[in-house]
């Protein structure tokens, strides 16, 4: 289990061993009261939609897919790309990572390649594309989440117990699955989660308001997804994790022996998940959820590859010196900011030869649910290297969040 993997790092800071990772004011700044900026591309969506309908002349459904867009670009810009940038400064330019894990460095350069394919080949390959892809995103993000409670239960002075880091655990895995998957199961109208809607809320809920969405593609979703027992097992789940982590949490606080920074993460994990999994529309507010999971990403990274260069881990000196704890980060994330216009600059150039060969615009229609999407060029273009960039970065934290101990990295 991901959870008794130690992540003890060697000549961390005093106050790290009080509780916190690094301190209590960096911690609550990138760690933890960084989930405020998840309702801000919801704003962005809605305002977007708003300025689209009284100025740009578009019809309903180009003003929705173009404010989706919008939310997408920003989160990506400001900092959905910049953190998908530095996993590979601990990977691709880390001559200790290449060494030590070949077989997994070797596999992972497969990603992109079969996400091309997947993306290019056809629609119904593109649909199992998305789909594969949410799953694999929210996946992401609760691991993330884990891997940070990880950190915490390890500086707890009160030595918490297998069971208790797993009901840790449990609490910010399962709050964003129950909402998100009864709106799944709305797909399947002989359901019960179909009929309370309908007639609690009527019939646009019920069939275009709620239904689950990723962007403007269906998802293509197994026949057990769709069935009630799907979306009352993951509630179940997450009733009986959160009950559990409120009664222990009582419990702590009662006994003095409450971990204020694991405390403080959890319940705003909880809190996004909830919040990202109620709005109608679904791609604008998990771009809430990413948008804080990016941000954690950024400081906790460059935190970790400060640590690793005290003992030598990391090799490159370009990452050493963009890295530097003098520059309180800026450095590190203005330098992942250029990288992110490079990879885009580069998709922009790959659009236009699409565009110019294949006589395709740049944007292809918006397309609706349950009718032939038809990528542009450009989407082309992030089908061919950015959407491998992206899940490559997922299958190298996949590697971090599960095997990687920092205190056996030698160099």
């Amino acid at each position: 289990m991901a959870g008794q993997v130690s992540v003890a790092i060697p000549g961390m800071r005093e106050e790290s061993r009080s509780g916190w990772i690094q301190s209590e004011a960096w911690d609550k700044r990138w760690l933890i009261f960084t989930c405020l900026l998840a309702p801000v591309p919801v704003l962005i969506y809605y305002i977007s939609k708003l300025l689209l309908a009284r100025f740009s002349g578009m019809d309903a459904p180009m003003q929705e897919a173009t404010a989706e867009d919008i939310v997408s670009l920003a989160v990506m810009g400001f900092a959905g790309g910049p953190h998908v940038w530095v996993t590979y400064t601990r990977t691709y330019l880390n001559k200790n990572f290449r060494s030590r894990y070949k077989l997994w460095f070797a596999s992972s350069l497969f990603v992109l390649p079969f996400t091309a394919f997947m993306g290019m080949h056809s629609e119904t390959s593109r649909k199992l594309l998305m789909t594969g892809f949410f799953f694999l995103a929210s996946f992401h993000i609760v691991h993330q989440l884990s891997y940070v409670v990880r950190f915490y239960q390890d500086r707890d002075a009160a030595k918490p117990t297998l069971w208790s880091r797993a009901i840790d655990v449990g609490a910010v895995v399962f709050p964003l699955y129950p909402v998100a998957t009864f709106r799944m199961v709305l797909g399947n109208h002989s359901t019960l989660a179909y009929q309370w809607t309908y007639s609690l809320f009527g019939e646009y809920w019920a069939n275009t308001g709620l239904p689950f969405r990723i962007g403007r593609v269906a998802p293509l979703l197994p026949d057990f997804v769709l069935s009630d027992w799907f979306w009352i097992a993951n509630t179940l789940a997450f009733l009986f994790f959160t009950s559990l982590w409120i009664a222990k949490c009582v419990r702590e606080y009662r006994a003095g022996t409450l971990h204020i920074p694991k405390f403080l993460l959890i319940t705003c994990a909880i809190a996004v998940a909830i919040f990202a999994s109620l709005w109608p529309n679904l791609d604008s507010s998990f771009q809430g959820f990413n948008l804080w999971h990016s941000v954690q990403y950024l400081a906790l990274t460059w935190y970790i590859t400060q640590q690793e260069q005290k003992r030598g881990y990391t090799t490159n000196g370009f990452v050493k010196r963009i890295s530097q704890p003098e520059s309180g980060g800026r450095r590190y994330y203005l330098i992942a900011l250029g990288a992110l216009v490079t990879v885009m600059l580069l998709m922009v150039t790959i659009g236009l030869v699409i565009s110019y060969t294949q006589n395709v615009g740049m944007f292809g229609q918006a397309g609706t649910m349950g009718q032939t999407d038809q990528p542009g060029a450009f989407l082309q273009a992030y089908y061919l290297i950015g959407f491998g960039l992206l899940l490559t970065h997922y299958f190298h934290d996949f590697w971090f969040f599960n095997t990687e101990t920092y205190a056996e990295a030698k160099a």
